[in-house]
């Protein structure tokens, strides 16, 4: 009975010490992996501010001008653009056709636009020469008076814009919206590259 006992304790003691080590492990790299985050460098969010004022006004188009899409948009986000472009056919018959307000999502251009935070993920190592990123989290907001220009009277809407330093430039890979009253989860490219 006695070596019952004992086998019983060493066997409750070693899936303990067992269950503590892997509790401990993942502590400590969710501890490293929370730390704070640096802010997006100053050049990203220049390119963000640029590439936001371009977007803001119709004209010209950055569904047409090949060099913008190049200067401000990634490899991956141009492609999904061009499938995009290419799905939505021609453009004076299908009032979704891809244009700059795409780019800031809304109907009604927000009343203010304000950059509330942003994160650096620069994890380049020899395996990912090219892992370097930057979150800009962009709140908008509309005013209380509801008008044919504001479909969103007081309401609030959160976008990250999610940027990739690629060829030597950050380059934006894909806008990500969160769910709110008006809008539905998603990521922009995801959407330009739908079936």
């Amino acid at each position: 009975m006695l070596s019952k006992i004992l086998y019983l304790s060493l066997l409750l003691a070693l899936m303990n010490s067992c269950h503590k080590t892997g509790l401990d492990a993942y502590r400590s790299k969710n501890d490293v992996n929370s730390a704070t985050r640096p802010q997006a460098p100053s050049e990203c969010v220049a390119v963000f501010n640029t590439f936001f004022d371009y977007v803001r006004k119709p004209e010209p188009s950055l569904i047409t001008d090949q060099q913008a899409q190049e200067r401000w948009l990634s490899k991956l986000f141009r492609a999904s653009l061009a499938e995009g472009i290419k799905r939505a056919g021609d453009p004076q018959s299908n009032p979704d056709y891809p244009s700059n307000g795409t780019f800031v999502g809304v109907w009604s251009y927000p009343t203010s636009v304000s950059i509330i935070g942003s994160r650096h993920y620069d994890y380049r190592d020899a395996d990912n020469l090219e892992d370097n990123r930057a979150v800009i989290d962009v709140l908008y907001e509309w005013d209380k008076n509801g008008s044919l220009d504001n479909q969103y009277p007081g309401a609030k809407a959160l976008y990250s814009f999610l940027f990739v330093f690629e060829d030597g430039a950050w380059k934006l890979d894909d806008i990500y919206t969160f769910s709110d009253k008006y809008a539905r989860p998603g990521s922009l490219r995801s959407y330009f590259s739908r079936p």
